[in-house]
């Protein structure tokens, strides 16, 4: 018997290649207002966060916040960018083709971008009625909240619940929410998802069904 009733995927990173066009055009935005950050420091230090938290923490770091409309503008950028560059991460749509286990999605990002990604790479159908965002609840990964409320709705006990994260937040949510998590490590700190709580770390999408 199978020790898990569902498999909650994170977003981007895990089902789609969009963190490093997201993190490139919020550098690069972030820059040209007067909020210099390279894509390196980006990606180190914002991943798996919310745009929320991301945008607390460079307006603490500097100390003035940033223009009223940046977040439109940026969004904006960003759209563009996925339209034309966005792919599935590799390997996810022959997984999803093998794994007969009830799936869903949580992620820190809107209902609006997880839409768009899904649907911009053809997987949409895959989650149709099951996406979860953190602007469901009240806090973000690290946070277990998104977790636990995707858990509720899909009607499974957490213990039950098996996630697939790329980010250290998001593998902090996941083991604060009480469920398994595998660490996806193709971009990932294989290091850092380990010490951060996931029981299992792969590389490549094609193991995860033979890890299941």
């Amino acid at each position: 018997m199978n020790r898990f009733d569902l498999i909650i995927f994170d977003c981007d990173g895990v089902l789609v290649d969009s963190e490093t066009i997201v993190n490139r055009i919020f550098a690069e935005m972030l820059t040209e207002v007067g909020f210099p950050i390279t894509y390196a420091e980006m990606t180190r230090n914002f991943t798996g966060k919310s745009l929320e938290t991301c945008l607390e923490i460079i307006e603490q770091s500097y100390g003035k916040p940033v223009p009223k409309n940046f977040i439109e503008r940026c969004k904006e950028r960003e759209i563009a960018a996925l339209q034309q560059e966005l792919q599935p991460v590799s390997g996810i749509v022959e997984m999803l083709e093998q794994i007969t286990l009830p799936r869903c999605v949580a992620s820190n990002s809107s209902h609006r971008h997880i839409q768009l990604v899904l649907k911009l790479t053809g997987l949409l159908h895959q989650f149709e009625g099951k996406l979860y965002s953190a602007n469901d609840v009240s806090r973000p990964k690290p946070f277990p909240d998104v977790y636990l409320y995707a858990a509720r709705q899909m009607e499974t006990n957490p213990e039950r619940c098996l996630v697939i994260e790329d980010s250290v937040p998001g593998v902090q949510a996941g083991c604060a929410a009480g469920m398994t998590v595998f660490g996806y490590a193709q971009r990932s700190d294989r290091t850092a998802l380990i010490d951060a709580g996931a029981k299992v770390v792969f590389s490549e999408m094609q193991q995860l069904a033979e890890l299941l």
